[in-house]
């Protein structure tokens, strides 16, 4: 049975902390998105299937079954960064060997296996560019997936201390990992997959799943023995801060606007509240018997948790710390979930004008499709593909330009210099005119190229001559 409290659109629609109403609003005045919202699902492993839950409506969206028996209680799942895939991580047994799931968003089909993840695997991670995905088997090495041909790379990375968990940082750089045998935590240069210094030790065992704010500059470890949340510096790898909670803290997830971590406390049945500017608990919040996984909604409007003794997930109001809905029904033994938005392709995507030399010159035009959140150039990348470059403009880096629906940047971005200006077609909301310029760069690969264009969750591919 579902129980959820009454919300108004106004609610559903909440954004909570100073930024993200200023973002929220400057959005409405720029682009006048106050009638388009992208389509948000949450994705949750179970015993022996992934339930699909469509947010926020709270209803099952699908079912996708698997073998039990290969399942672990604590195993994990992801998200690519494109909202494409889901990857669900689980651990064999005699006859079945470990592998992660790959499943189709689109369709919500499992489309690929990937095997030898190690003997006793426990947690993935995926890079920013959703390239690569980290497996931390707990039988001492991290594995290093390749998500274009869904193979293992067949040199793992030795680390002892039985890994259980990691986290990539959000520029990609670093990983992460927690060392259960160690009580540390280790870090990985992703240049090269090789550790870096010395472990880090945070004195508790970590558990699953971490977290890292969307600066990058802390990370996150729940703990048991004592339970407490553990505080990383990422620009000294010292404990900032230990937060005590729950005699188990489970899995950590953190919001979009870098203010909060919301912890689940299995022992105490609730849900802790941290604050990062001061790296203290701020309340806690009753959720039902054995809450394991955690997620954020993209627009950080809502927490959705795990409550695995009951088999169902239940909704938190970020805004009141209160829970506002419960029974939303997933699968036997649930334990860990992910939320994300759906991928939005271009309705119509054109390239005017595409030159390729010593410089690239793209002249282009789209227009936004279903699903649609609207274009956030203060919290969302920009990557652009032509054959076998890509260029990535990181959030919050144009500038509003002559006007409202105008923004440029001029910048720097990987050792190249780069001129990109966006420009809305006569005022629309979901028509825009671009010009991409890139200085000093080597393309290579067929005419007519093949060219990209991605904006947060919009995005679209075509070809054209060069």
């Amino acid at each position: 049975m579902l129980h959820q409290s009454c919300k108004t659109s106004g609610n559903r629609n909440r954004v909570s902390g100073f930024l993200r109403p200023f973002v929220f609003s400057l959005l409405i005045a720029v682009f006048g998105f106050t009638t388009l919202h992208a389509q948000t699902v949450g994705y949750t492993l179970g015993f022996n299937q992934v339930t699909v839950t469509n947010i926020p409506a709270n209803t099952t969206a699908a079912t996708i079954p698997f073998d039990p028996g290969q399942f672990q209680l604590d195993s994990q799942i992801v998200a690519s960064p494109d909202g494409t895939r889901v990857y669900a991580l689980f651990e064999g047994n005699a006859t079945i060997p470990s592998r992660i799931m790959v499943i189709d968003t689109a369709s919500n089909t499992p489309v690929a296996t990937i095997s030898n993840v190690g003997v006793a695997p426990l947690g993935l991670a995926i890079t920013p560019d959703g390239a690569h995905i980290y497996v931390a088997d707990q039988i001492n090495a991290v594995f290093i997936v390749d998500t274009a041909t869904n193979t293992v790379e067949p040199s793992p990375i030795a680390l002892g201390g039985n890994p259980s968990s990691l986290i990539v940082t959000p520029d990609g750089t670093r990983v992460y990992v927690a060392q259960e045998g160690g009580k540390s935590v280790s870090v990985i240069s992703t240049a090269t997959n090789t550790v870096v210094g010395s472990p880090i030790p945070i004195g508790c065992i970590p558990l699953t799943k971490m977290a890292v704010t969307p600066d990058g500059s802390q990370v996150y470890v729940g703990c048991a023995g004592p339970g407490e949340v553990v505080a990383i510096s990422t620009a000294t790898n010292t404990v900032a801060a230990t937060i005590p909670f729950d005699g188990v803290d489970f899995r950590v997830a953190v919001s979009p606007d870098g203010s909060t971590v919301y912890v689940s406390g299995i022992l105490s049945n609730s849900v802790g509240v941290i604050s990062t500017a001061t790296n203290t608990l701020t309340t806690t919040i009753p959720v039902g018997p054995q809450p394991t996984g955690i997620a954020v909604t993209p627009d950080g409007s809502d927490v959705y948790v795990v409550v695995r003794g009951n088999n169902t997930i239940s909704e938190i109001d970020t805004g009141t710390n209160t829970v506002v809905a419960t029974g939303i029904p997933v699968g036997s033994q649930s334990q860990d979930l992910t939320i994300f938005n759906l991928t939005a392709p271009f309705a119509a995507f054109t390239i005017d004008n595409l030159v390729i030399n010593n410089n690239l010159h793209e002249q282009g035009d789209f227009t936004l499709g279903a699903n649609t959140g609207g274009i956030d150039l203060a919290n969302q990348p920009l990557t652009l593909t032509v054959n076998n470059f890509s260029l990535t403009i990181p959030a919050g880096s144009f500038k509003q330009v002559g006007g409202n629906m105008h923004f440029k940047f001029n910048g720097t971005v990987n050792g190249f210099a780069v001129n990109f200006n966006l420009q809305a077609e006569n005022g629309s909301s979901t028509q825009f005119d671009y010009v991409f310029d890139v200085h000093g760069v080597s393309i290579g690969g067929p005419n007519p190229a093949t060219v990209g264009l991605k904006i947060g969750h919009n995005s679209g591919t075509t070809t054209a001559p060069f």
